[in-house]
C-alpha cells in the first residue's frame, strides 16, 4: 500500500514537472502571441491579414494531413525502450519514424503543388504567388519537428524540448519588429513564421544529438521481418494515428481555408483570430496533455493498469473545471481584449472568438482520453472519434456557411468538438468495461 501511495506520488510530481516544462514555452507563446498578432493585424489590415493567415492556414492544412505524428509511435512503443535502456532497438524506432517524415515530405510537396494553384486561381493570386505559396507549404512540413520532440520525451528532457518551442513566438514577435521598421508585408509575415519554425526545429535535433546519443547508423536501419517482430503492430499504429491526428489537427486550419473559398480573405482571417484568441487558452490544456500522455504510457507499461486509469480519473476532474474556467474567460473577456488589442475594426471577431472558445473548452475537458486511449494501442477508436468529428463539420459547413458565413463555420467546429469528445468518453468507458472483464477471471 506504501508502495502504491509513493508509485502515485511519483506520477504527480512527474506530471507538475513535465507539465510545468510544456506549460512555459506555451505560456510564453500564449503572451506574445497577442503581441505580435496585435501588431500585424492593425499593420496589415483586415483585408492582407486576411490573405496571410490564408496562406498560412493552407500549408498547415497539408502539413497536418501528410505529416505523420511520430512523437505518438515513439511514445507508445519507445516508453518501454527507454525504461529497459534498448539503445539499439530504439534507434531502429527512429530510422522508421524519420522514414515516415520524409514520406510526408514528399507528399506535401505534390498536394501543395495542386492545392496552391486552386487557391491562387480562387483568390486572384499571380502565378508567383502561387509557387511562392508552394514552396512556403514544403518548407514549412520539413520543419516539423515531431520525432526528435518525441524522443527528448520519452527520455524525460521535456526542457531540451520545451526552450526551443519557447523560441517561436519570440522569432516572430522580434521579426514583426523588424518588419514595422522595413516594410510589412504579407510576404515578408510569412517568411518570419516560417523561421520561427525552422529555428526551433535545427535545435531541437542539436539537443537530441548531443544528449542522446543514438546510435542512428545504417546497420541500425529497420529491416521488414525483424522490425514487425519487435513492434508489432506499429504499421496500423501509425496509419490509424496519423489519420485521427490529421482530422484533430487540421480541422481549424482547414475550415479557415473552406471560410477563405467561399467567403473570401478577409472572413478566413477574422476566422483564424477568432481561432488564435481560443488557442491562448488550448495551450494550456495542451501541455496538460503531453505530460499525461507520457506519464499514463508509464504507468500502463510498467504498473499496474488500475493505477493508470486512477491517474487518469483526477486528471479529468481537474481539467472539467479548467475548462469552465477557460469558457467565462472567453466570454467575460473576450470582446475588450479584441477591441483594445486589434482594434475596432476586428470587433467582427467576436462572435467567433466566443464560439471558438467554447470548442475549446470541450476539448478541455476531455484532454486525457485521448493519451489514454492512444497508449492502450486503441489508436483505430481514436481516428474514428476524430473522423466522425470531421464529418460534423463538413456537414454543418454545407447547412450553416452559406447562411452565417464565418459564425457558421465556428458553430460547425463546436458541433465537431462536442461529437468527438461525447464518442471519445464512450470509447474510454469500453476500454475500462474491457479491462475490467479480462481480469475477473
Amino acid at each position: 500500500m506504501h508502495l502504491i501511495d509513493e508509485q502515485k506520488q511519483g506520477s504527480g510530481r512527474r506530471i507538475l514537472r513535465s507539465g510545468a516544462w510544456l506549460f512555459l514555452p506555451k505560456t510564453v507563446s500564449a503572451v506574445l502571441s497577442l503581441v505580435y498578432l496585435a501588431v500585424s493585424t492593425q499593420t496589415l489590415g483586415p483585408a492582407n491579414f486576411g490573405k496571410f493567415m490564408l496562406i498560412f492556414s493552407f500549408a498547415q492544412t497539408i502539413s497536418g494531413f501528410t505529416s505523420f505524428q511520430t512523437w505518438q509511435i515513439l511514445l507508445r512503443y519507445g516508453t518501454t525502450l527507454v525504461h529497459d535502456k534498448s539503445h539499439t532497438k530504439l534507434a531502429e524506432l527512429t530510422w522508421f519514424c524519420l522514414i515516415l517524415d520524409l514520406v510526408g515530405a514528399l507528399i506535401a510537396l505534390l498536394v501543395a503543388a495542386i492545392g496552391a494553384w486552386a487557391l491562387a486561381s480562387n483568390q486572384g493570386w499571380n502565378d508567383s504567388e502561387a509557387i511562392a505559396v508552394i514552396a512556403f507549404t514544403a518548407l514549412l512540413v520539413l520543419s516539423a519537428r515531431s520525432t526528435p520532440t518525441g524522443l527528448l520525451r520519452i527520455s524525460d528532457r521535456f526542457g531540451d524540448a520545451a526552450i526551443p518551442d519557447m523560441l517561436v513566438p519570440i522569432i516572430r514577435l522580434v521579426g514583426t519588429g523588424l518588419l514595422i521598421l522595413t516594410q510589412p508585408t504579407v510576404w515578408g509575415f510569412l517568411a518570419v513564421w516560417l523561421i520561427s519554425e525552422m529555428v526551433p526545429t535545427i535545435c531541437v535535433w542539436v539537443n537530441v544529438v548531443r544528449k542522446l546519443q543514438l546510435p542512428l547508423r545504417l546497420k541500425t536501419l529497420p529491416t521488414r521481418h525483424g522490425f514487425q517482430q519487435s513492434f508489432p503492430g506499429i504499421g496500423k499504429f501509425a496509419l490509424w494515428s496519423n489519420v485521427g491526428s490529421s482530422f484533430k489537427l487540421t480541422s481549424q486550419q482547414m475550415v479557415a481555408v473552406v471560410v477563405g473559398f467561399y467567403v473570401g480573405a478577409t472572413a478566413a482571417g477574422f476566422f483564424r483570430l477568432g481561432y488564435q484568441l481560443g488557442q491562448v487558452f488550448a495551450r494550456v490544456g495542451d501541455a496538460i496533455s503531453m505530460a499525461i500522455f507520457t506519464e499514463y504510457a508509464r504507468v500502463a507499461h510498467t504498473g499496474d493498469p488500475k493505477d493508470a486509469r486512477n491517474l487518469l480519473n483526477r486528471m479529468i476532474k481537474v481539467s472539467g473545471v479548467a475548462a469552465v474556467l477557460v469558457l467565462a474567460i472567453v466570454g467575460l473577456a473576450g470582446k475588450p481584449v479584441i477591441i483594445w488589442i486589434f482594434g475596432a475594426e476586428f470587433v467582427a471577431a467576436y462572435p467567433l472568438v466566443m464560439i471558438l472558445g467554447a470548442a475549446t473548452a470541450v476539448q478541455f475537458a476531455t484532454l486525457g482520453l485521448e493519451p489514454a486511449l492512444l497508449t492502450a494501442g486503441k489508436a483505430g477508436r481514436v481516428m474514428l472519434c476524430s473522423f466522425a468529428g470531421a464529418i460534423i463539420v463538413a456537414l454543418l459547413l454545407v447547412w450553416l456557411m452559406p447562411i452565417y458565413g464565418g459564425v457558421g463555420a465556428a458553430l460547425a467546429m463546436l458541433g465537431a468538438a462536442i461529437v468527438n469528445a461525447g464518442l471519445l468518453i464512450i470509447s474510454y468507458r469500453q476500454k475500462i468495461v474491457g479491462e475490467k472483464s479480462q481480469a475477473a477471471p
